[in-house]
Parts: C-alpha cells; sequence; structure tokens
C-alpha cells in the first residue's frame, strides 16, 4: 500500500515539488504508512484510499511550512485552497477508478472524491467536504500566524491545530476504514468526551514527536513554542507539561471509551468497530510518527525507542 500510495502521489502531486530530489525525500518520509497503521482492519482498497488521502494532506502540510511555496503569502494561499475545495465539490460521485489524467492538488482532490465518495453515505459526504475545508482553514491560520510570528495562548492554538491536523477527517476516514456510519452520533453528547480526549492526545503526542521538525520550520502553531514562548517555559518543563497532558487526555479517551461500551450504545456493532478503529487511530499515530523520517531527519531509520532524548 505504501508503495502504491507513492506512485500516486508521483502522479498527481509530483509537480508540486520544485525538483526530484525533493520529492524523493519527502517519499523517504514514508508518509504511506500513516493510512495502514491507523486502519489495520480496513479492506486493502480503503486503506489505500485513506493512505493516499493522508499522503495529499501532508504534502499540503508540508508546503505550508515553505515560505518558498505556500508559507510565502496567506492571500495566496487562501486562493489556492478556494480553488481545491472548488475542484473538490465539483468533481461529483462517479465510479472510483476514474482516474484524472492533469496532474496537480484539483486533480488529486477530484480523484480522492471519486474514490472515496460512493463507499460514504450523504451524511458522510457533507462532513468529507466539510473536513478538507476545516483543515485548509487551519493551514490558512497557521501561515497567518508564522508570516506575523504571532505566538497564541494554548487554547486558541489547541483550536487551529484541530483544524490543521485535520481532526474532522481523521474521525471519518476512521468510520470509513472500519465500514460504518457515525454521522448520528458527531455531535452527541455520549461521545463528545470520546472526540475532545482522543483528538487532543493526538494532536500533543504530535507536537512532541514533530518538535525538531517544527523548530527547524520556525512553526508558531505547536504547543511547545506556545508554552516556551507564551508562557515562559524551558523546553524541558514545556515537555514535561505535555507528556503530563497526553496521559491526562489518553486516560480521559479510556474511561469516556468504556462508558459508552458499557452503556446502551455499546452494544450496536457499528459503535464498537467505531470505537475500535479510534483505538487504532491514536496508536497507529503514534507508532508512524515514532519511525517517520519527517520528523526525525532523512535518512533516520526508528531502532523502537520510545523514551529518551530527542
Amino acid at each position: 500500500i505504501e508503495i502504491a500510495s507513492n506512485g500516486w502521489v508521483r502522479h498527481f502531486l509530483g509537480d508540486r515539488f520544485p525538483n526530484e530530489r525533493e520529492l524523493l525525500r519527502f517519499l523517504r518520509q514514508r508518509n504511506g504508512l500513516y493510512g495502514p497503521l491507523t486502519v489495520p482492519a480496513a479492506t486493502d482498497r480503503r486503506a489505500r484510499d485513506i493512505a493516499d488521502w493522508y499522503q495529499f494532506v501532508t504534502v499540503i502540510d508540508s508546503f505550508v511550512s515553505d515560505r518558498t511555496t505556500l508559507g510565502a503569502s496567506h492571500d495566496g494561499a487562501r486562493q489556492v485552497f478556494a480553488d481545491i475545495m472548488a475542484d473538490f465539490q465539483g468533481g461529483g460521485r462517479q465510479p472510483a477508478g476514474e482516474t484524472p489524467e492533469e496532474p496537480g492538488y484539483g486533480a488529486a482532490a477530484r480523484d480522492l472524491w471519486h474514490r472515496i465518495s460512493p463507499g460514504l453515505s450523504d451524511g458522510q459526504v457533507r462532513r468529507l467536504a466539510d473536513s478538507l475545508e476545516a483543515f485548509l482553514r487551519g493551514c490558512a491560520a497557521e501561515i497567518q500566524a508564522k508570516l506575523t510570528a504571532d505566538i497564541p495562548d494554548y487554547e486558541t492554538c489547541m483550536t487551529v491545530r484541530e483544524d490543521s491536523f485535520g481532526c474532522e477527517f481523521l474521525k471519518l476516514l476512521t468510520e470509513y476504514g472500519a465500514g460504518v456510519d457515525m454521522t448520528a452520533h458527531t455531535t452527541s453528547a455520549e461521545f463528545v468526551d470520546v472526540h475532545i480526549h482522543a483528538m487532543r492526545q493526538l494532536i500533543l503526542v504530535n507536537d512532541l514527536l514533530s518538535w525538531r521538525k517544527e523548530h527547524a520550520d520556525d512553526d508558531v502553531m505547536t504547543t511547545v513554542r506556545v508554552l516556551i514562548q507564551r508562557y515562559g517555559m524551558g523546553l524541558q518543563p514545556a515537555v514535561d507539561e505535555l507528556c503530563r497532558l497526553v496521559e491526562y487526555h489518553e486516560n480521559e479517551y479510556i474511561a469516556a471509551r468504556d462508558r459508552i461500551l458499557s452503556g446502551p450504545l455499546g452494544a450496536a456493532d457499528d459503535v464498537r468497530a467505531y470505537l475500535g478503529g479510534l483505538d487504532y487511530l491514536i496508536g497507529g499515530s503514534q507508532e508512524f510518527e515514532y519511525l517517520t523520517p519527517r520528523y526525525f531527519g532523512d535518512g533516520f531509520v526508528w531502532d523502537g525507542t520510545t523514551s529518551g532524548w530527542v
């Protein structure tokens, strides 16, 4: 799946990179593993769809941090993002496999729409479009903050990160991987705590493990920098505080999940499948962040260590 997904990136998004060397550097980050690691119980076809989606948004995220491309202009990036949404929402629902020939963000977005949307309910289709729009909105906010060197407070940072980290499509693609539709429960009281704590755990683990890259890129929308520069903490106290928060949110997620499983909704097969999928998402995301050279430098190979100095 990873190798096939890398071929998809080369076909649709290869011309977004300044040269072959930078494309190969991106492919060596092994971003195509994020999908299979987070939906290990999905069918091969759906796991591939999800892998390509995550590659797509990771390419965008990479250039958001680059002041020579999308990161150079807030207004310019917003226009690119508006064009992506127009292509994505205008793609229509058609049988999977009808692949546009021309490369670029728009063609990649249409290809993903054509492949994923037939497997979704009408409610999920709306949420898919909304989730991409939220992600792009978060990316635009990150560009603006970086250009102005505006360090936000903690809650503002988390609000933006919930968009730019793709929390809405993380949940939706977990459903897609499990073959269930949780639209009726997306805002229900029973699932509020599950989603809040699961997504915050994901964001904070990512902020910790990606700090080497974010520091090098001068990105400001990361909780490590927020605690250091907004609240005056040293690096080690900031890391300690974020580790405490990761443990808190993980424990609260487990408690909220178990309350649902032991209640009336816990008897439903789709609910159990979805909650199992969130478990895979949390574990798979962290495993990917340990092993990717994206965060630890080109050529990095993870040796299985889960603690120590970064």
